[in-house]
């Protein structure tokens, strides 16, 4: 049942041959993008003809935010509101009353707005909009700056009505970006990235993680699909400044990367310097304070020096994001680190670039080719995960059909 814990005006909440073939990894890589290729092309024909969608499905839009995004919030309201029954707003007390009041309007009087203290943890602010989802029915959420494509609204209900006969519970959805870079120039690229943005709310069904948080799937587990991205897709409207931002963010919060915390560095450094300072600089020991802090620009050597030490990091995703804080200080006051650049180096031992990069090295060197995609990937994943120890790669590969034919010749 849906939790109200306080209801004001405006529905404000608080709180067949048996023969054996035999194929090259050249004609396994061939049949591969042929394959990509015949896919792409009937990507291209037609949308699936979606019909007879069901009237009783319950769809909630959902989305966290903060004053400062408000103006791309009510974007996604307006596009959005025609579609669904409700709309779950959780916010962090710093929007202004009018913008409330603008929103619930866009919103065809459909918003219902829950108030969160932010405590520098992303799921708990998300489980707050799915606290007030029914089981039952359907979740469409994106962040500000997410806006789903029309056509993916107009056919969202028989879409559902679709994936519900099917059994399918969760359905990801490609994103096409705009990139505005550091330098003010702007890019569109159509990713190869689908988001987990509209699934079924079952019993179980949550966020976890500080940053980059994962949702889990309730009892019966998550049935995938991924819509076809032709023509239902959403815009990422990347601002790199912001994109920058939000990297130093992550690694202040949770370490980067899969939340490692401690796992980080530059993680330990910089808490390390916030407990030193708390005396002379006030509260920054929460994001919010230290964003308005490094905002401000002149923020202390030793702080500007961590910032500096880490700019060249390379390899792990917590580890590229590292570099993002000495990114965006610069972006904003490059007068202050004027002589330093980020120019990151070789990635470090064990990251997936570099295991990439050593399986690939080991394919021309034993086998006198380059890898495989399916190949690259298949040893690359086995190697991080720990099933494959990387000093048994060569001996994986000249066990091969493929080497010792090379060396029949």
């Amino acid at each position: 049942m849906t939790k109200k814990s306080e209801v004001v005006n405006m529905t404000l909440y608080k709180t067949e041959s048996t023969e054996e073939v035999k194929v090259t990894p050249e004609e396994l890589e061939k049949v591969h993008q042929q394959v990509f290729a015949f896919r792409q092309k009937i990507l291209s024909q037609a949308r699936r003809p979606y019909q007879n969608p069901n009237p009783k499905i319950v769809i909630v839009y959902c989305m966290m935010f903060y004053g400062e995004r408000v103006a791309q919030v009510k974007k996604c309201v307006k596009r959005v509101a025609p579609y669904v029954q409700r709309c779950v707003l959780v916010h962090d007390g710093t929007v202004e009353a009018s913008d409330i009041e603008e929103l619930y309007q866009l919103s065809q009087k459909k918003a219902e707005f829950v108030y969160r203290k932010w405590e520098d943890h992303f799921s708990k602010h998300r489980n707050a909009y799915l606290e007030h989802v029914n089981e039952g029915e359907w979740v469409l959420v994106s962040d500000p700056d997410e806006l789903f494509s029309r056509l993916l609204l107009k056919d969202i209900r028989a879409i559902l009505t679709d994936a519900e006969k099917q059994g399918i519970n969760i359905l990801a959805i490609n994103s096409r970006d705009i990139t505005t870079e550091l330098d003010g120039t702007v890019t569109k690229t159509v990713s190869q990235w689908y988001k987990q943005l509209l699934f079924k709310m079952e019993e179980g069904v949550r966020y976890v993680n500080k940053i980059h948080e994962t949702l889990l799937p309730g009892l019966r587990g998550w049935r995938i699909e991924n819509l076809n991205p032709q023509y239902y897709y959403y815009v990422h409207l990347k601002d790199m400044l912001e994109v920058k931002e939000r990297g130093a963010r992550n690694v202040f919060i949770g370490g980067g990367g899969l939340c490692v915390l401690d796992k980080n560095p530059m993680y330990q450094e910089w808490h390390a310097w916030t407990t030193l300072h708390l005396a002379e600089l006030g509260n920054v020991a929460d994001w919010n304070h230290m964003r308005a802090y490094i905002r401000k620009g002149n923020i202390h050597p030793d702080l500007k020096q961590i910032f500096i030490n880490h700019r060249n990091d390379n390899g792990w995703d917590y580890e590229n994001e590292s570099r993002d804080p000495f990114i965006w200080y610069k972006a904003l006051f490059s007068d202050e680190i004027k002589e330093w650049e980020s120019t990151p180096g070789p990635p470090s031992k064990g990251s997936p670039p570099e295991v990439m990069t050593y399986v690939e090295e080991q394919y021309l060197k034993i086998l006198g080719r380059p890898a495989d995609i399916m190949g690259k990937e298949h040893y690359t994943g086995a190697i991080i995960s720990g099933i494959l120890e990387r000093e048994k790669l060569p001996e994986v590969l000249m066990a091969s059909d493929e080497y010792r034919e090379k060396k029949r010749e």
